[in-house]
This record gives structure tokens, sequence and C-alpha cells, in this order.
């Protein structure tokens, strides 16, 4: 049996007649996690049970006001469960609420929900937003982000976006010293190490921050969005309303699906929202794909990955077929605390793997070949898939990159969000 990856599940174990003010607790939660661009979820009306007050409750038809126990169940991504959970804890004051591991084996959804002609950021983007002020100290601003589905912070004074965080500013102008999605792959001491290093700077989000952040009012039309986000090379935009306040961020991703769910109606929904028509993916791809076979060492599999802005590169074997894939965060996985500061400044600094000798990164490292390093678990597409399709990939395995092959199954390029964003905007 082959699965697709890992989710979370959520179960959420309520009655009928809890409520939110007015509204059925259940229906308040569903509404929520739709706001907040879940994959889905559902609700399963139970025939009986009984919950901690030990009193069991029956559906018979003589029953006008059955108090039922509700089970709303929701599969995400780990980011996603771990951003919204504390939300659905505040809803539910009485209940149960699990959570686990689970693997998917299939998942052919619609790619996301329908959007009319006039879908505008406020449709797409994500309300639940961390946010910083002037005065925060940075080591608070890396601590928020760190484990996080999130990579900036946006800066408030008075409910108005003055700057955003992101974690080139934290490596540029904090003195991180590593990227914050690289943080993940350091041992809890290394860790500790460098947020008391920041915390004897002493410096604030104010002295670290991107001042007059590019924003986008939330009644623009997503074109308009997707538009300013390509072409400034953005990942995401803080949404503020008429009035400049910040009220949510949109991101490439949610774009993504926003278009995609265009893609996926009967209607010519893409070219009323001013996007450009389905194309297939040799229009958009890029051809300068870092490569690596198998057997390469750890050393020149360094390189490889530096020498891309996307960080990671394709394991191919003999014939070009891929393999595998190799990130900048498994690299910093597999070497021991003894080559870790070679390791950070060579990825940090796109440098050669430096090492006092030659079988030096092999002896400190728990893989030495790009076979022992890579993931199995690599998404591709061929080269006259459409963008739509491409797209539908990327958002069911939370992918970055899709490796594009030819009709043989040899690489011929590779697409990641930024690519897919650009295909969808009309080209003169």
């Amino acid at each position: 049996m082959q699965t697709l990856g890992k989710a979370r599940r959520v179960r959420i174990y309520v009655n009928e007649d809890d409520k939110v003010g007015a509204k059925p607790l259940h229906l308040a939660i569903l509404e929520l996690l739709r706001k907040e661009n879940a994959q889905g979820a559902t609700v399963v009306r139970a025939v009986e049970g009984f919950g901690a007050g030990g009193r069991i409750h029956v559906s018979h038809l003589v029953d006008v006001a059955a108090h039922l126990p509700v089970i709303v169940e929701w599969i995400d991504t780990t980011e996603q469960v771990e951003r919204l959970a504390p939300r659905i804890r505040e809803l539910v004051r009485h209940g149960l609420i699990t959570v686990d591991d689970t693997d998917v084996l299939l998942y052919e959804p619609h790619p996301v929900r329908d959007l009319a002609p006039t879908a505008t950021v406020a449709d797409a983007m994500s309300r639940e937003v961390v946010t910083v002020t002037p005065s925060t100290p940075v080591r608070q601003v890396v601590e928020l982000t760190v484990g996080k589905c999130y990579r900036a912070v946006p800066v408030v004074e008075g409910g108005r976006p003055i700057g955003i965080i992101t974690s080139s500013d934290l490596v540029q102008r904090g003195g991180l010293g590593v990227r914050v999605d690289l943080l993940r792959s350091l041992e809890t001491p290394e860790i500790h190490e460098l947020l008391e290093r920041l915390s004897a700077q002493g410096k604030t989000a104010a002295d670290v921050m991107t001042p007059d952040p590019v924003t986008v009012v939330s009644s623009t039309p997503l074109p308009g969005a997707a538009a300013t986000m390509a072409r400034r090379r953005l990942k995401r935009l803080p949404a503020v309303n008429a009035a400049g306040v910040l009220v949510g961020i949109v991101s490439r991703l949610d774009l993504l699906r926003a278009a995609a769910g265009g893609f996926g109606r009967t209607d010519p929904l893409p070219r009323e929202m001013g996007l450009s028509g389905d194309q297939p993916l040799s229009r958009v791809m890029r051809r300068d794909v870092a490569t690596v076979h198998p057997g390469t060492p750890l050393p020149e599999v360094f390189q490889a990955v530096v020498s891309t802005r996307l960080n990671r590169a394709l394991v191919v074997d003999q014939d070009r077929r891929v393999v595998g894939l190799v990130t900048d965060a498994e690299l910093l996985e597999r070497v021991t605390p003894a080559l870790r500061e070679g390791a950070i400044r060579s990825l940090m600094h796109r440098l050669p793997f430096a090492h006092p000798r030659s079988d030096a990164a092999g002896a400190h490292a728990s893989a030495r070949t790009a076979a022992e390093l890579m993931t199995r678990s690599v998404a591709t597409a061929t080269e006259d898939t459409l963008l739509s399709a491409a797209i539908a990939t990327m958002l069911r395995g939370s992918h970055k990159v899709l490796a594009v092959t030819d009709a043989a199954g040899k690489l011929v390029g590779m697409v990641d969000r930024t690519d897919l964003l650009h295909g969808l905007l009309p080209h003169d």
C-alpha cells in the first residue's frame, strides 16, 4: 500500500445543542475552519452516546430536541492544525478534542472551493495573523516563528502595519545566523544558544523590520494581488481594510488554492478573474535544475543544494529519472555538531562545504551520499501537464516544488510556487 503522506486528524466531540452565542457550536467550528482555509471538515451526528456526565442520549422519533453527540472531524497538515487548534479550543468549553497522526492513502478532491469571478483577497486570505509591536524583542519574534507555518511577522502600531519581519530580516539585521525554517534541524542546546545571543544584542522589532511593507487592500480582486506578489517577488502580502488596519495576510499558497478552484469549474472563471488560461508546464518551468546522482558524496551534494535559490537538489539516476530529493534542512540534520557551524556557513552564504580533511564530512555525518540523504517522496508531472493539474498536485501534498519530466520519464525541468503563480498571470 502506497500512501500520499502524513497528516493530522482532529476529532471534536460536542453536543448538538451546544452554542456559541445563538449559533450551534459545530457550525461555528466549521465556519472558522472554512474561513482559515482548512483542507476540509465533516460533521457526524451520533445515534446515541454518553459523555463525562454519564447521561445516555438516544435518538428517537418522539424526541423534539435531541441532545445528541456531534463529532467534527478535521484532517489537515501539521502546520495548519498547530495554527488553528488554539482557536478551536477557545470555542469548545465542554467536550473532547483529540489529535492523532494519520496516513493519507487517497486525496482527490475538487482542488479548492469555487470562487466567484469577483473574488477578492478577503475570500482567500488567512485572518488569524500573529503580529508584534515595534518594541517586541527580536528573540520573541524568533520564538513566535519557530516550527510554525508562517515565515513573516507584521509589525503593527495602532492596528496598522508599519513593517514586516521576514527570515531574511532576522538573518541580515537581527544577527540570527540561520534561516528560521532551518532552526527545526538544530538540536535544542544550539537553538537556545542562538536565542541567548539574540537576547544579549537587545534588538527590537523596529531595529530589524523592513519598514513600509507592501500591502494589499482586502477588497482587491485576486489577480491584482497575484500580480503584485509575482512582480515584486513576494511570498505573502499583509491585507488591510479601507482604513489601513491589518485584517489578514494572503500568501502564494492562498492564491494558488483560489486559482485551482477556478480552474475546476466548467465556466471560464480564470479568464473572468483576469487570470491566464490553462497552459502546459513546459511554458512556465525552469530548466536550470540542480541535480546529483545517488552516489554523489556529501560535500558535492552541499554544493548542488546551495547553487540554487530553491535550496534543494533532485537526485537522478544515469537515465535522468528522478529518484529522490535533497533539501538544505536534511543536510543540516545529517551532520553532527562538530560540523554544524561549517554546514550553516555553507548553506547561508552559498559557499562550498569546507572541512579540514577529505573524510571529515563522512566521519561526522549519518549519511555520506545523496542516496542516504534523499527523500523518495518527490512530486512529479510531465511537461505537457496543465497548470491547473500541477497546482492541484502541489496542493495535495503540500509540496514546494514539482519535478517536470518528458514523456519517457526523464527530468527536463522544475517548477515551484512562484513559477506557477507567474504562469497564472496574463502575458502580453
